[in-house]
């Protein structure tokens, strides 16, 4: 398996970067509140940002995996990089504040230690500048998968040590009106 860090994908494994991309995470579409899934023409224009850096992991001919990562966190819409450059302003001045803004890998055989090599080469810029990554977990996959945790012992291994906290979260609620007797 090779990983292929680029810029900008290049457009003859766009369809099939695309099709990795909806298999992977297309159950987040009726599992999350909060849309985590892109539409095809805003994961065409990513794919296209050069702000972001895109991780391809190939076994062959097929993508096992899939990442894209930033320092810019003006390029990733729906957050706020005013909240981190409050929080972290020197970080944040540095450009030590990266966003990874999904990591997909296969699952099965052919998908084994994907995951985990696709996080290896996101912290290579990010151990380089001593910066620090943020993630967007649902619910779903903090309850199910405990993606936040898995997330941290991998990290910690790749860079000696890791220290996971939750620096904002989001609830959404329903109000049912029952039929009026």
């Amino acid at each position: 398996m090779r990983v292929d860090v680029v810029a900008e994908l290049p457009p003859t494994l766009l369809d099939a970067a695309w099709r990795f991309y909806h298999d992977t995470f297309d159950e987040l579409r009726t599992r999350a509140v909060a849309r985590h899934v892109m539409y095809r023409h805003e994961f065409d224009e990513l794919m296209a940002d050069k702000r972001v850096m895109k991780y391809v992991a190939g076994d062959g001919d097929a993508i096992v995996g899939l990442a894209a990562q930033t320092d810019d966190l003006h390029a990733v819409p729906l957050i706020s990089p005013e909240y981190f450059a409050h929080r972290w302003p020197d970080r944040y001045a540095q450009r030590r504040i990266f966003y990874a803004v999904f990591v997909g890998a296969r699952p099965g055989p052919r998908g084994m230690g994907v995951f985990v090599t696709l996080l290896r080469e996101m912290m290579r810029p990010i151990t380089a500048v001593a910066g620090i990554v943020t993630i967007d977990v649902c619910t779903h996959n903090e309850a199910v998968h405990a993606l936040p945790q898995r997330v941290e012992l991998i990290l910690g291994r790749i860079a000696g040590a890791a220290r996971a906290q939750r620096v904002d979260s989001q609830s959404f609620w329903c109000y049912e009106f029952p039929a009026a007797s």
